[in-house]
């Protein structure tokens, strides 16, 4: 199961007895947590139905004993076991039998770092329940999570809203959700979020890495190229630095097309620059964009902005 569809699911009132959630985005695993703990269990016997163990410091039998325990008053009771990696690495088959025929009326969420899914312990946990890795959205994703977060706030947002929120706050998704919040607490007159919302009530808090400007200039990227030159310059990066990053690419790539020329293999020319296995696919798209014409002329430019960086004040 992948983190949409459980939230999904979870929507409609379905919950499973066993979900095992791992993976490097803590934010969302906490917001699957807080939407199981609103389906499950009721206000006023939360606190009664609600135990969290740490597996580390908490003896297995402990654990299953605690999974077997029925609910106060609740339909349901709900047992979150973090840093549950050692119950799978050391001591699997006690929850591999309970997971043969978990407590109706308990819903266990363990939560680990990483999952191993040739395991017993989580082929047996997922015939009655799922195993989720929670990951951070990729770019091209964001703009769609921002809309749901949007709407789950009873609003709605522009696409261009959307866009402009993610590329002043990044990738972070607990930012962007308190951005969000922060856009929908009375100061909006009307219940879509615009562009001019976002530049009027948000700040640009995202920081960008010198080195993301080489590779927007390589892309042919001219509106992203100048956006990440800008946040560097407001960052204090030096300009020289910035101009070397982007000159030393473009020999780079250069020196790729003429090696490639000169009868090399891709292969031969990547170990001969040291370009990484898994950034070779995109620096090869990079390297074909750029005729010796276009180059030529690049240089000529990168030569006057050298004059200028370097003889000026």
């Amino acid at each position: 199961m992948n983190p949409n569809d459980f939230f999904r699911e979870v929507r409609r009132g379905n919950l499973l007895p066993l979900y095992y959630f791992h993976g490097p985005e803590r934010w969302l695993i906490e917001e699957a947590l807080r939407k199981i703990e609103e389906k499950a269990l009721s206000p006023g016997t939360r606190d009664f139905n609600r135990e969290v163990l740490d597996a580390a410091e908490t003896p297995p039998e402990n654990i299953l004993a605690s999974l077997q325990a029925f609910p106060v008053r609740s339909p349901r009771r709900l047992v979150i076991i973090r840093m549950a990696d050692p119950l799978w690495k050391k001591t699997p088959l006690p929850f591999v039998d309970y997971f043969q025929d978990p407590n109706p009326q308990a819903c266990a969420v363990f939560i680990g770092e990483k999952a191993d899914l040739r395991s017993r312990f989580f082929q047996a946990l997922e015939k009655k329940g799922a195993v989720i890795a929670f990951h951070p959205p990729m770019e091209r994703e964001l703009n769609r999570w921002v809309r749901t977060q949007a709407e789950e706030l009873g609003y709605s947002i522009a696409e261009e809203a959307a866009a402009l929120l993610v590329e002043r706050t990044g990738p972070n998704l607990r930012e962007i959700r308190t951005e969000l919040e922060k856009l929908t607490l009375g100061k909006l007159p009307r219940k879509r979020i615009e562009e001019e919302d976002i530049l009027a009530l948000t700040e640009d808090t995202r920081s960008e890495s010198p080195f993301q400007l080489p590779q927007a200039v390589g892309r042919g990227n001219s509106c992203e190229a100048l956006r990440v030159l800008r946040k560097n310059l407001q960052q204090g990066e030096p300009p020289v630095l910035l101009f070397n990053l982007v000159v030393r690419h473009l020999r780079m790539l250069q020196r790729a097309r003429n090696l490639r020329a000169a009868g090399f293999s891709k292969k031969e020319v990547e170990g001969r620059i040291r370009i990484y296995p898994r950034q070779a696919d995109e620096f090869w798209r990079q390297a074909e964009k750029f005729s010796p014409s276009r180059m030529e002329n690049l240089w000529r430019a990168a030569m006057k902005a050298d004059q200028r960086l370097k003889m000026s004040r």
